[in-house]
């Protein structure tokens, strides 16, 4: 692990100590390193998630947590139930557009 110094203002140092009882780091270093990678890697959530399937945990916690589960008897494929069993999507961004078949060339 390779070690640096850095310099900060007082009141950025106070506030950094402050945070470290708030968030429960062990230091100023864990802080920075942190915050190092949120800098660096902003597609991973606090969690250690991407945002898009963190939420996607989210809602499914929510939707269990309102009781919209369909539990899984044992028989026949996992596969087969998740796919029957798969809800809805809640993405209203997502633009649905029939299949158009191939038009034939005119010569």
């Amino acid at each position: 692990m390779a070690t640096i110094n850095i310099s900060l203002p007082t009141t950025m140092y106070q506030d950094a100590k402050a945070i470290l009882r708030v968030r429960g780091y062990a230091s100023i270093s864990e802080l920075i390193r942190q915050a190092l990678r949120d800098v660096l890697y902003p597609k991973i959530t606090e969690n250690g998630f991407t945002p898009a399937f963190e939420k996607k945990v989210l809602q499914a916690e929510k939707e269990a947590n309102a009781g919209n589960v369909v539990k899984w008897n044992g028989k026949g494929s996992f596969p087969d139930f998740v796919l029957k069993n798969s809800p809805q999507s809640h993405d209203k961004s997502r633009i649905h557009r029939p299949i158009l078949s191939k038009r034939k060339k005119t010569v």
